[in-house]
């Protein structure tokens, strides 16, 4: 772990991975904290331009996987004017599964904001998208929620796993729903050639951990 913080403070501080596009002053407002970007190798570009003057620019990266190099998208958790680039991404990139591993406010700060409807609520309408959740199931520590994602007469289900029992800069309440978290979200997920996009509200901490555990177990099933 400490061999981890120390090489995390050389890339930082040497920048041997650039940020440049996330530091430029046209997508700082993009950013939810401001020492937290994507790199630039490896970060989310977007080309579904909604209306064209549209950014490419999303805090998110790509992280390989077990099957191939773009198995996840890690991304911060949306901003209130980043909630339409959210889902241009999501469309753009064909995602199925959403894993929200933070709640919207923690410790009286709001972490995230809400980019679908609750269960029950009215669909609502981001930009080009509608939203609707069409059905919510309680697991113990998480919820899975189906979405219906609708842009230019086309619906595509999405599903939201969505943890809600891991404290920011802690630990989760229990490491067998998290196994059961990502047990059920292989399951959802049907094809392996599109990203899981996974997100708390950094992007980083959380989020990194879940594609960390979700590799291991792919690695440990493929037998290598």
């Amino acid at each position: 772990f400490q061999r981890l913080r120390r090489l995390s403070t050389k890339y930082r501080t040497e920048k041997i991975y650039p940020t440049a596009t996330g530091e430029k002053e046209e997508n700082v407002k993009k950013n939810r904290y401001k020492d937290i970007l994507p790199f630039d190798h490896s970060r989310v570009k977007l080309t579904l331009k909604t209306p064209p003057q549209d950014s490419d620019y999303i805090n998110a990266n790509f992280i390989k996987g077990v099957h191939g190099p773009k198995a996840y998208v890690a991304t911060q958790g949306p901003l209130a004017n980043t909630v339409i680039d959210f889902w241009r991404m999501i469309w753009e990139y064909n995602v199925a599964i959403i894993v929200m591993a933070c709640r919207e406010f923690e410790m009286g700060r709001k972490k995230c904001e809400r980019y679908w409807p609750l269960y029950g609520e009215a669909a609502v309408t981001f930009g080009p998208f509608r939203v609707s959740c069409e059905a919510e199931q309680a697991r113990t520590d998480y919820f899975i929620r189906t979405l219906l994602l609708e842009f230019q007469n086309e619906t595509r289900s999405v599903y939201q796993f969505h943890y809600v029992n891991w404290p920011d800069h802690d630990v989760p309440s229990s490491f067998d729903s998290i196994l059961d978290m990502i047990s059920l979200m292989r399951e959802y997920q049907e094809h392996e050639d599109v990203p899981i996009c996974i997100h708390c509200s950094a992007g980083c901490g959380r989020t990194g951990a879940i594609c960390a555990i979700d590799y291991t177990w792919n690695l440990l099933k493929a037998g290598v």
